[in-house]
């Protein structure tokens, strides 16, 4: 996919021909000239004349393509979609034709219909690698526009124009930072419009940020700006160099695209000089010089590279440039890599459109593995998109910096700033009822955090919330305390959370003044030995009343009605004696267990209804006259609800003995 703005396709244009007084099969051939050599604007009308001329379908087919395809290359999606569906519809084999159709809906988020125009291109060639590599990559857009990195990315409104605007690079000031890129806006040196796109060629512009952190109204730099095309500057030693392509022509004979450097002396820019790195055969951009200095890198289609542009390097030798080295496979493709930058840690970034991707261009990150090869990764959304992000600058030391995009929603070819905020964690919650669900107010919220932080609060008097701030990469436990209630207690952490997040809880508090049913507590059948189940729900009871350590409770025991009264009273003794025992031996101090056994002296009620027993309804009491009107199968549930074990709170003013 081609950009709208700056001339990164690095190709050596053709010389210009007059276009006036052609015959039919004249201008055709004029018009592939064109064609072949870039001007692609150049081509597209006289392509229209001679398609004028013409009768057969078979003739105008593969025209309609090239006019599709200038178009597209043009950035005028519309047309070059209209024309790209002819190509496609007379020669369904021309599969160009099918991805960029659907390349064009990629890029307005219509996923569902570019994947119907790969399909259809399948259905009728059969199956096809590149295409369903571009299947999967609408199918990873999809997936990481859902899952986007913690990145935070806005379109600089202070000098966008509805031009296009791109490649910024920075001269950090400590808040006071000029930013340098390449426009075609009004204003340009140049009066003559490109043969690519038909849009004026573009300059190079700086805009300053002021004290209130506004940018100002950005300047042509006229020094070093020509009618040609300046683009991709990048500034070395703190802003007093610069290096930029320009794409030149002398005595109407294109020369390509060369990196030329440029110093400031004073406020003025003077004397722009050709970077003396290849021949002038060959067209090169997009320079990049390594934190250190020693590296020169950009971009070129030269001799020796993997098969479309690859980025290249350079090395400091005696003062000068060494030969052109290949940056190497595991970075370069056979598609296209641009716009490289380094960092400190000699991470490369760059654009590619290598499959699968987001669409256009998107944005990578070679780390270096130690071993003169790179570990390659897509930069995902929101730094990738589906239309072309490319040409990407970062401070030197933050996660922030600047890069340019198209994306649906942008003008033109847009610069957007980009920061990574620091992760802010917060807890935030309700204390609440746990059986009215009403607002319990001056509720006491202790905060632990295993760096050793301690934090109180206390919940808000009418709506009975409570926030705290929370740090990175620590667990916590926080407990609430209210008179009369068990207390609150909940665990998280924030240790492997790669994102902010609030952690929200609303902890529902047990009031004392009520009799609690301890589930799973079963023994033995005729026993008061405790079952395996029993003892794991015990130890569940041996953790609350280590959380509320001043509370001195009841355990009561129960049965159901089979045997006799004196039997079932003397077994749910032991019964409940059996759970203090327990209890104690778990660590429970004595002085706050008591216990009593019922035997079938009080039945349970049912105090809401069972749906998996419909013959149960809520006020039921299962005392022997109502159980023995029941069928033996529903006896058996009668009979398992009523034996039970349940614990009360009967003070809760409990103090250890010193003793």
């Amino acid at each position: 996919m081609q950009l709208k703005g700056f001339t990164y396709v690095l190709i050596v244009l053709f010389a210009i021909i007059g276009t006036s007084g052609f015959s039919q099969e004249r201008r055709l051939k004029k018009a592939d000239a064109f064609y072949e050599a870039g001007e692609y604007f150049k081509s597209v009308d006289m392509y229209k004349r001679a398609m004028k001329k013409m009768t057969g379908r078979k003739e105008k087919t593969p025209i309609y393509f090239k006019i599709g395809n200038a178009y597209y290359i043009a950035g005028d999606y519309r047309k070059a979609r209209t024309y790209l569906r002819r190509a496609a519809k007379y020669d369904p084999s021309n599969r160009e034709a099918w991805v960029k159709e659907a390349e064009i809906l990629r890029m307005s988020e219509k996923y569902d219909e570019a994947l119907q125009v790969y399909r259809e291109y399948i259905e009728i060639n059969g199956s096809d690698s590149i295409v369903d590599l571009l299947i999967e990559s609408v199918e990873l857009t999809q997936k990481w526009l859902s899952e986007p990195t913690r990145f935070l990315v806005e379109d600089v409104r202070d000098f966008n124009t509805r031009d296009n605007d791109f490649t910024p690079s920075i001269v950090e000031k400590d808040g006071f930072d000029h930013i340098f890129f390449a426009s075609n806006r009004k204003g340009v040196s140049g009066k003559k419009k490109s043969g690519i796109t038909g849009e004026r060629f573009n300059d190079i512009f700086v805009s300053k940020m002021n004290r209130q952190g506004d940018w100002s109204d950005p300047e042509m730099l006229d020094s070093l700006n020509s009618e040609y095309d300046e683009g991709a500057p990048h500034l070395t030693d703190g802003g007093a160099k610069m290096l930029f392509t320009s794409c030149q022509k002398e005595k109407g004979k294109p020369l390509g695209c060369q990196i030329y450097e440029i110093t400031k002396t004073g406020t003025e820019w003077l004397n722009p000089e050709r970077v003396d790195i290849v021949g002038d055969s060959i067209s090169i951009g997009h320079p990049c010089v390594s934190p250190d200095g020693n590296r020169l890198y950009f971009s070129a289609r030269m001799t020796g590279g993997f098969g479309g542009a690859d980025i290249w390097y350079v090395e400091k030798e005696d003062g000068a440039w060494s030969k052109p080295k290949n940056l190497g496979p595991t970075v370069n493709t056979t598609n296209d890599e641009l716009f490289p930058f380094v960092r400190a840690d000699s991470t490369i970034y760059f654009s590619s459109d290598r499959l699968p991707s987001m669409g256009g261009l998107d944005l990578y990150e070679a780390k270096p593995d130690g071993k003169f090869r790179y570990f390659v990764e897509n930069m995902k959304h929101p730094f990738s998109s589906p239309g072309n992000d490319f040409g990407i600058y970062y401070y030197s030391n933050a996660e922030k910096g600047y890069f340019t995009s198209d994306r649906l929603g942008s003008k033109g070819e847009d610069i957007y700033y980009f920061e990574k905020p620091p992760l802010k964690f917060d807890l935030e919650g309700f204390v609440k009822d746990a059986d009215t669900q009403e607002i319990i107010d001056s509720a006491v919220v202790h905060l632990i955090g295993s760096d050793g932080t301690v934090f109180t609060d206390t919940s808000d008097i009418y709506e009975g919330y409570f926030s705290f701030n929370l740090k990175a990469h620590t667990d916590y436990v926080f407990v609430v305390n209210k008179p009369g209630y068990f207390n609150g207690k909940a665990r998280f952490s924030t240790d492997t959370a790669l994102f902010s997040k609030t952690f929200r809880y609303d902890i529902m508090l047990e009031t004392y003044n009520k009799t609690f049913e301890i589930p799973n507590i079963e023994f033995e059948f005729g026993s008061k030995e405790l079952t395996a189940m029993a003892k794991h729900s015990l130890d569940s009871l041996t953790q609350v009343l280590n959380d509320n350590p001043n509370i001195v409770v009841e355990l009561a025991a129960h049965t159901d009605m089979i045997g006799s009264d004196e039997n079932n009273m003397k077994l749910s003794k032991e019964r409940a004696e059996a759970v203090r025992t327990y209890l104690i031996s778990r660590g429970i101090l004595p002085g706050r267990l008591t216990t009593v056994g019922y035997g079938e002296s009080r039945p349970i009620e049912i105090e809401e209804d069972h749906p998996e027993y419909d013959w149960l309804k809520k006020g039921d009491v299962l005392s022997p006259e109502y159980v023995e009107k029941l069928t033996d199968e529903q006896q058996e549930v009668a009979n398992q609800l009523n034996r039970r074990t349940e614990l009360r709170v009967i003070a809760h003013d409990f103090v250890p003995s010193l003793d």
